[in-house]
């Protein structure tokens, strides 16, 4: 068994060993950055003298074919190899004989992985984004469509306080904006040059490390040769960003399975998106939004692992740090069956209007009650007061706010007047509010069209 390490041996390494320390099974996933890496370091040996413009332009061209040959057909990527390094480096030299062994001067595996992963996150990360801004798509349809209708907010989920759904729904598009910078931000983490670093001391070759950067689209070449042969800290960014953004998915997966259920009946799951019971006949079940709702805690789990992983290494490259690809991968594929589910379920929900408004009536107005005595001039404290013994009555007696005679308002408080039946109700409630982060129509109607012209501009512009 052919190693690229194997000079320093005089035994063949045990066979279930190396197969049991290979990598080459998942790390696979990297192989087109890996050729893309090196058909740019073989452009800076020749830039600085290590490669003459023969032996560079023979390397370009195999490794392109070799690049090709891969993209065409996932089946080639395949052998006994250690990782995707020894691999792509085992086709160049079959087909160059000493020249493609030339190639890996002054680099090391420690820098080669790290620049895979890297250029990798790179090139993914906006494929991700493209996906939860369909998820902010969705919402946003969905709270466009709601218009002026209502339902009731909760906290400690109790009802709260009547408000728009659409201004619920973009309770939710709110988080997921942050989520779409946090994988920005973790991109930019991972945007920077670890070539030139070699195993951990650097290079000795005069390699033009502020060109290579420029030639691989870097924005910067990393600061220190040890740090960036061990640095992960732009994996663990990737896997944070990733963890948070399952976290909203699961919260918003958790409202709709309780609002579609038949307790509330806010919103209808489309069947598409459905599954039923084997027993029992009346089932419509959310099982797409649990099963997000529990992958949720793959993605945690990652980044626990990640973090498990680097706390206890020296610095330097350690072979743990191979760990890495299994929770980046994981993670990643994670997301991205999750949010493609939840942009589904969002675009195929229905609403039930009535229903929802309803519930968005009754006790839920307290709050206005107490606001329509502060109007009065009574202290917030004393109107609390006066309100909460109402209610309690009314709670004895099983009623609500509507239907009570003036007569039973002045009892409660001779501040009342005619005028507080028609500050009683929900639409009343939702346009008194006057914050821009409020449910008031006008500041959720701007903060729709905010959104709308942010998706907009990430289209790509036409021509």
């Amino acid at each position: 068994m052919s190693t690229l390490w194997s000079g320093r041996f005089d035994a063949a390494p045990d066979a279930a060993a190396f197969e049991w320390g290979s990598s080459f099974s998942f790390d696979r996933r990297l192989f087109e950055d890996d050729v893309t890496g090196s058909l740019a370091y073989a452009r800076a040996l020749a830039g600085a003298g290590v490669l003459s413009a023969a032996e560079a332009s023979a390397i370009q061209a195999a490794l392109q074919d070799i690049l090709e040959r891969g993209r065409r057909d996932a089946a080639f990527i395949d052998g006994a190899d250690e990782d995707v390094h020894s691999f792509v480096e085992r086709l160049l030299v079959e087909r160059l004989g000493d020249a493609g062994k030339r190639l890996h001067t002054g680099r090391s595996r420690n820098e080669q992985v790290s620049l895979d992963l890297r250029l990798y996150l790179r090139r993914r990360i906006p494929l991700l984004q493209e996906q939860v801004a369909r998820v902010i798509g969705a919402l946003v349809d969905q709270a466009r469509a709601a218009g002026d209708a209502l339902m009731p907010s909760y906290t400690h989920f109790r009802p709260a306080q009547p408000v728009l759904v659409a201004h619920y729904l973009m309770a939710h598009v709110a988080p997921l904006r942050r989520d779409y910078d946090r994988l920005a931000a973790a991109r930019q983490e991972a945007d920077a040059l670890t070539l030139g670093s070699g195993a951990i001391a650097g290079t000795s070759y005069a390699i033009d490390v502020d060109a290579l950067a420029r030639d691989l689209g870097f924005s910067r070449v990393v600061a220190n040769s040890i740090d960036a042969s061990s640095d992960r800290d732009f994996a663990a960014t990737f896997l944070y960003a990733s963890a948070l953004t399952m976290v909203h998915l699961s919260r918003l997966a958790e409202d709709l399975i309780i609002l579609c259920g038949d307790e509330h009946r806010f919103f209808e799951f489309s069947d598409a998106l459905s599954t039923g019971s084997s027993m029992m006949p009346q089932k419509k079940n959310p099982d797409p939004l649990e099963l997000v709702r529990g992958k949720s805690g793959r993605a945690i789990g990652q980044l626990t692992t990640l973090l498990t992983i680097l706390k206890g290494l020296p610095s330097g490259y350690n072979k743990d740090l191979q760990e890495d690809k299994h929770a980046v991968f994981d993670a990643e594929d994670t997301l991205t069956g999750c949010v493609a589910v939840v942009a589904s379920v969002v675009k195929g929900l229905t609403l039930n209007r009535d229903r929802a408004a309803a519930a968005a009536s009754g006790l839920l107005l307290a709050t206005d009650v107490a606001d329509y005595l502060v109007g009065k001039g009574v202290p917030f404290r004393r109107s609390h007061e006066i309100v909460g013994a109402l209610v309690r009555k009314l709670v004895a007696e099983q009623r609500d706010f509507d239907g009570m005679t003036l007569d039973e308002w002045r009892a409660a408080s001779d501040h009342f007047g005619p005028d507080v039946v028609a500050r009683v109700t929900s639409a009343a409630s939702v346009a008194a509010k006057r914050t821009p982060q409020s449910t008031a129509p006008a500041a959720v109607y701007a903060a729709l069209s905010e959104v709308e012209g942010w998706l907009a501009s990430l289209l790509p512009r036409k021509n």
